[in-house]
């Protein structure tokens, strides 16, 4: 296979068949919705080509494209808390204080990692759980082994802090 000028259509083809299903695996742990995963995945590829020539190497393509995948699936995600803030809001609540549900606790963890900066949320989505080996995961991130295990703790001590409370 030859090496081809990351500007080319050909090659983001290439990258988006070979990695289309790590990134669309990506969007629906994250959104949890196989249509609104692939309406991520769609966006996000759709502003990877019309920004592609921001990219100055060819290697650097599939992590950059992953990370726009992770911002999009979040933009969706916010937007659709935000529809369920408004929908939830307007029904009247019953008091119970009872032990959250194991499904409750999964979406404050989610609410949690939504709101993570940026360089946490994608360490999450990409180190933990997108199933990616350690080296893959660095090399996605664009970042040394070390720095990835740094962001790791990172990330998962601001997740305890934003979830103590909870």
């Amino acid at each position: 296979m030859s090496i081809l000028s990351p500007y080319t259509e050909k090659h983001f083809e290439e990258i988006v068949r070979e990695h289309l299903p790590f990134f669309r695996g990506m969007a629906l742990r994250i959104l949890k919705n196989a249509a609104d995963a692939d309406d991520a995945v769609q966006m996000a590829l759709l502003k990877g080509w019309n920004r592609r020539f921001f990219v100055r190497s060819s290697e650097k393509m599939t992590g950059w494209l992953g990370r726009i995948v992770i911002n999009e699936s979040y933009n969706i995600y916010r937007k659709r808390q935000h529809e369920n803030t408004i929908t939830t809001n307007s029904i009247p609540e019953t008091a119970t204080e009872s032990e959250p549900s194991h499904e409750e606790q999964v979406t404050k963890l989610e609410s949690a990692i939504a709101e993570l900066p940026e360089i946490y949320r994608e360490t999450i989505h990409i180190a933990l759980l997108s199933g990616v080996d350690t080296e893959e995961a660095s090399r996605l991130l664009d970042c040394p082994v070390n720095t990835l295990y740094q962001r790791i703790y990172k990330a998962k001590q601001l997740l305890r802090e934003a979830l103590k409370d909870e």
